[in-house]
């Protein structure tokens, strides 16, 4: 499994492993598309001194949330539900392996009832088990958890490891550079960017979208984002997706703020913008009508 950046994690692991002084609980946190789940993944199969896929491994147990059998959505939160198989999956003894692993993806989204549950599995550890927690908000989970569980930051990669990467994928060495420039550090961006060219061509056009924004009377800038607030049936997946697009534009004012030669510094309150967008973020995810934050955000361009 190739990993891009976050050696100094891999080294972590690589000593612990090698000393055999593994903890029983991790807990990763970071934005999305860092590696968290991808470096989770690659520990997991070094304990199990294997390289076949996971999914096949009766020792191994991943933990997201689910979907809902009527509405065919993804759920909000993870489940007590949830939690109570994973701790029917610890209790038996490892099948192939001298231990058993188990990631739980997103799990700043366990529900109180799931936490409380983990929690009393932490409580009583198992010694032929470990567990990977991966999480954005590592404050959403309960202090008791945390407390329980050894830490691992992950931050931003260097764009020349996720160009490196992107070469080595056969991309064109042009278009390499520009979506690991784009890319702003996560590695998971570029890789989907690669394997889906349609979603660089999407960035790419919300870049553009952000731009065009600065500068513009308010009825033009309405008229160019009204195609976000389009009826979309999956609520969660229609703020995920505006969340990444305002990502997109975060990016972009940072960008402009610290480019010397920007046409934006000076000539607009770039600063303010940017604080916007950042309070537009936090509260869409506390579910505040979308169309009245971006009208927010638009005011500052």
């Amino acid at each position: 499994m190739n990993i891009i950046g976050h050696k100094d994690i891999l080294t972590f692991f690589d000593s612990a492993r090698a000393a055999g002084h593994l903890h029983h609980a991790y807990l990763f946190v970071g934005r999305p598309q860092l590696g968290k789940r991808t470096v989770a993944e690659h520990v997991t199969q070094l304990l199990f001194d294997s390289q076949k896929p996971l999914h096949t491994n009766p020792d191994f147990f991943f933990l997201k949330r689910g979907i809902h059998e009527k509405t065919g959505k993804t759920k909000k939160y993870i489940s007590i539900e949830d939690v109570q198989g994973l701790q029917q999956f610890l209790r038996g003894k490892p099948f192939l392996h001298k231990k058993k692993v188990a990631i739980i993806d997103d799990a700043h989204l366990l529900s109180s009832g799931a936490m409380n549950a983990l929690l009393k599995t932490l409580e009583e550890p198992r010694g032929d088990a470990t567990i990977f927690l991966v999480a954005e908000d590592e404050s959403a989970l309960l202090e008791t958890i945390r407390s329980r569980c050894q830490t691992c930051y992950f931050y931003p990669v260097r764009a020349s490891d996720i160009e490196s990467h992107l070469l080595e994928q056969k991309i064109d060495p042009p278009l390499a550079a520009k979506m690991a420039t784009g890319s702003g550090g996560y590695p998971g961006k570029a890789i989907i960017w690669a394997d889906n060219p349609e979603q660089y061509e999407w960035y790419t056009k919300e870049l553009a979208r952000c731009e065009g924004l600065f500068g513009k009377p308010l009825y033009e800038q309405l008229a160019a984002v009204e195609d976000l607030f389009a009826k979309k049936d999956d609520h969660i997946a229609a703020r995920s997706e505006l969340l990444t697009i305002l990502d997109i534009w975060l990016a972009l004012v940072r960008t402009q703020y610290t480019d010397p030669a920007s046409p934006y510094v000076g000539k607009y309150d770039i600063v303010r913008t940017y604080s916007a967008i950042q309070r537009a973020k936090k509260d869409l995810l506390a579910n505040v009508h979308p169309r009245m934050l971006i009208e927010q955000v638009l005011l500052t361009f």
